[in-house]
């Protein structure tokens, strides 16, 4: 990345000033005054080497006209038009702007502009490339274009599903919904995030939605050259997203040169549900459940649940909503028969298909409770089978196997788990733990547990794993410690977990129960 808080050549320079003559004048920018002279200043204000004044004040003062009594902490006018100029520069570099020669960002939470040259980007994104047999890649958050931001869940939903649909292929590495919306708003550039991901290709995008109408634009980006291998617009009616959908994963998949083996043609693509509105409930629900706290997993529980009766034979709503069930069980949120009827949805998205690599992985986390040993693992197996790209069917496999007091097999799929979710959250370091408490290797363990507990505080299983951790290397006073530390989280959490007698593998006694007492 060029550092253009120094000077520049003549040439760089005017390549910058065309570069954003060129962005003004598209319809973007049409109807956006404030949008186009902010741009414009802080471009200026960047080139002629005065990003020290860049300042929330000045800029009021400057752009907007206020007096000099202005006072930004009463009036919000400079974040609010900051935060729509970032949204516009989203939806010109997913669309127009994708060929330009340099690209300007604005990182979230500061002032500053970022100026990249599309050969510096390229020169990034070879370094960070992996190299790996399989093409790599990730599904970056689509920017909201709707004036309304209600719409998130939608755009955030069509990209969930994208990514659900390419990871179906044994032929590609695809990182998980969760590391990639990790990146949602920071404003790094693509060739950053490729390298911190480990993967050398990108889908960015954008959706716009009104009334009855979508317009969906996406690229696909090598971050090892800088090229657009694939870009592409779409307008069309509501009814038809399952089709744009569909062509966006297929045109992805040609432009990588992927062989679809066995049924995976077939395969890919939405699935499960003609109905508009239960699939729009779907959509709510997984964003709901996303927050993994207790009043969103309710909401989202009542989504897919509305979602199941607006059509009883979409597999995936019965999928999502015994998830939501088992996991509102396992945190003591709702009643003990809950998880049988966990139980009874995961095994009707099976029945109504058989292909649904959510609905084995769900299953095998319920039969996991309710120490179905052989069930769980055959579930599990299934799942991960459907969807090698499947991060949490990993992960679920990974704990059933450590409930059994296999470890190493346990320690393989949480550590190919977290190759596909590179940010992992506390349960998936909770789950390596696990992997190295079965095998005997404390400090290892120990260490996970420890991560967890710093990633997320207010989850107390890492503080009782690592409490158990403790205890096996006879550190008496440190595993006191965070048994005070697990009753205190647990307080705070009107009690988090289950008793901890309810062991897959009661068997694993010698000290390998991966919860226990």
């Amino acid at each position: 990345m060029t550092n253009w808080q120094e000077p520049q050549s003549k040439a760089k320079t005017e390549t910058v000033k065309a570069c954003l003559a060129k962005m003004l004048q598209t319809d973007i920018f049409a109807r956006a005054e404030r949008q186009k002279r902010l741009l414009a200043y802080l471009i200026s204000q960047t080139l002629a080497g005065h990003c020290d004044r860049l300042k929330g004040y000045t800029i009021a003062i400057d752009v907007f006209d206020r007096s000099s009594d202005f006072d930004p902490t009463v009036e919000p006018i400079v974040r609010v038009e900051m935060a729509r100029l970032r949204a516009k520069l989203r939806e010109y570099y997913a669309d127009e702007g994708r060929l330009d020669p340099v690209r300007i960002e604005i990182p979230k939470g500061a002032y500053s502009v970022r100026i990249c040259d599309t050969a510096d980007a390229r020169l990034g994104g070879a370094d960070a490339a992996r190299k790996e047999e399989k093409p790599s890649l990730a599904v970056l958050p689509f920017a909201n274009m709707s004036d309304d931001p209600g719409q998130d869940y939608f755009v955030d939903g069509i990209v969930e599903d994208l990514t659900t649909d390419l990871s179906k292929l044994s032929g590609l590495v695809v990182i998980s919904r969760q590391s990639a919306f990790a990146y949602k708003g920071t404003g790094k550039s693509a060739g950053d995030i490729a390298r911190e991901l480990g993967v050398r290709y990108l889908v960015e995008g954008s959706v716009r939605r009104a009334g009855h109408r979508v317009r969906i634009a996406a690229h696909l980006i090598d971050s090892a050259t800088g090229a657009h291998l694939w870009a592409d617009r779409y307008d069309r009616d509501l009814k038809d997203i399952f089709d744009v959908q569909d062509d966006v994963a297929r045109r992805i998949v040609k432009s990588l040169q992927v062989k679809l083996v066995g049924i995976e043609s077939d395969r890919l693509g939405h699935e499960g549900t003609s109905s508009l509105e239960a699939h729009d409930l779907l959509l709510r629900g997984r964003e709901r459940l996303s927050h993994s706290s207790r009043e969103p997993t309710a909401e989202a529980h009542a989504f897919f649940a509305k979602a199941v009766v607006r059509d009883p034979s979409y597999a995936a709503a019965h999928a999502w909503l015994a998830r939501s069930y088992v996991f509102q069980w396992a945190m003591n949120w709702i009643g003990e028969d809950s998880l049988e009827v966990a139980y009874r949805h995961a095994r009707t998205a099976v029945a109504l298909d058989d292909n649904l690599p959510l609905g084995h992985a769900v299953l095998g986390w319920v039969q996991m409770w309710r120490k179905q040993a052989n069930e769980a693992l055959s579930a599990g197996r299934r799942a991960v089978a459907l969807d090698p790209n499947n991060a949490d069917a990993r992960l679920f496999l990974s704990i059933t196997l450590s409930a059994l007091g296999r470890g190493k097999e346990s320690l393989n799929y949480i550590r190919s788990a977290i190759r596909l979710n590179p940010h992992p959250s506390a349960l998936y370091l909770m789950a390596l733990g696990l992997s190295y408490y079965v095998l005997g290797q404390f400090e290892e363990a120990i260490e996970a547990y420890q991560r967890g507990v710093e990633l997320r505080p207010l989850f107390p299983p890492n503080h009782q794993c690592l409490a158990m951790a403790y205890l096996r290397l006879e550190r008496q006073e440190e595993a006191l410690a965070a048994r005070q530390h697990q009753r205190l989280r647990v307080a705070q959490r009107r009690q988090y977990l289950r008793p901890a007698d309810r062991q897959l593998a009661p068997g694993a006694a010698k000290g390998r129960q991966f919860a226990g007492d």
